[in-house]
């Protein structure tokens, strides 16, 4: 019998208690908050990729939103933005998961070692991709993630576990293939979630984006999904979100920063000209 203790049970030497240390420990596990919130129900949260400043992770927290998805795939973000709008997020008390914009080994790791709270992976089409997923985001046994001392890990006194606890993975959904393989996929030891990607599913399954088909399929796949993973979806209208949260997905992605800017902006015209309207042709 072996009693020593696992590499997870490392005690960090270097661990630091005060105030800083708090805050700094707060940032990095921000994920169990995020998959506590999904458990108890429903996390909302929406994408960032056309107006990827600070400032706009600020707006979506003092929104009400419980996390943001910083989306390298569709966006101008590269590594040397990502550091300054994760720690924005952060900061305002936002889960900050990362959607990279490719399958690169070890891209998952070094976003990861920035401090982003998860990841969602795009295009996941089948279970063997969703492994290699879970080995890049997570430490041994489950994955083969690198581990390197940081600083800002001095303010964790066990942060092998701790990141491992707080790391949120998500799969995402958006072919024809993942949904013949969606039961597989959830199966993977290490995802927490499969996130419904409407738009490329509509492209993958040749119908509209919008069409019923769409979401019947997204229907469907619940079906195959057990309770022990979270079902996640991207939402155009914010009045669906109680449609789609009876159905067990609680993980609700709610527009985005470019499109909630488009419609504010166009509001703020549509009363102004109305009001302009109305003074003037009294």
């Amino acid at each position: 019998m072996n009693d020593q203790p696992g590499a997870s049970t490392w005690k960090n030497p270097l661990a630091v208690e005060n105030a800083g240390a708090e805050r700094i420990s707060r940032a990095l596990t921000l994920g169990s908050d995020l998959r506590r919130k999904v458990a108890a129900g429903c996390a909302l949260g929406t994408f960032v990729l056309e107006s990827p400043v600070p400032a706009t992770l600020g707006t979506m927290a003092l929104a009400g939103f419980d996390f943001v998805v910083i989306d390298m795939e569709h966006s101008t973000i590269d590594f040397s933005r990502l550091e300054a709008l994760i720690g924005a997020g952060q900061a305002a008390g936002l889960a900050t998961l990362v959607r990279p914009w490719g399958e690169d080994v070890g891209l998952i790791g070094k976003i990861l070692d920035i401090g982003a709270n998860g990841i969602m992976a795009s295009h996941v089409e089948s279970p063997a991709r969703a492994r290699a997923i879970v080995e890049q985001a997570r430490f041994a046994p489950l994955g083969n993630r690198g581990f390197s001392p940081l600083t800002k890990y001095d303010a964790l006194n066990e942060p092998l576990r701790a990141l491992a606890d707080a790391t949120y993975v998500v799969a995402q959904i958006e072919g024809r293939q993942a949904l013949a393989n969606i039961a597989a996929i959830a199966a993977v030891p290490g995802v927490d979630a499969v996130f419904v990607g409407p738009y490329d599913l509509a492209l993958s399954l040749d119908v509209p984006p919008g069409s019923p088909a769409v979401f019947a399929a997204a229907e469907e796949l619940a079906q195959s999904v057990s309770d022990g993973v979270a079902l996640g979806i991207y939402i155009d209208d914010p009045a669906k979100c109680g449609d789609w949260a009876a159905r067990r997905f609680a993980l609700q992605c709610v527009s985005f920063d470019g499109r909630m800017l488009a419609n504010a902006a166009r509001s703020v015209v549509t009363q102004a000209k109305q009001a302009i309207s109305e003074r003037t042709t009294r």
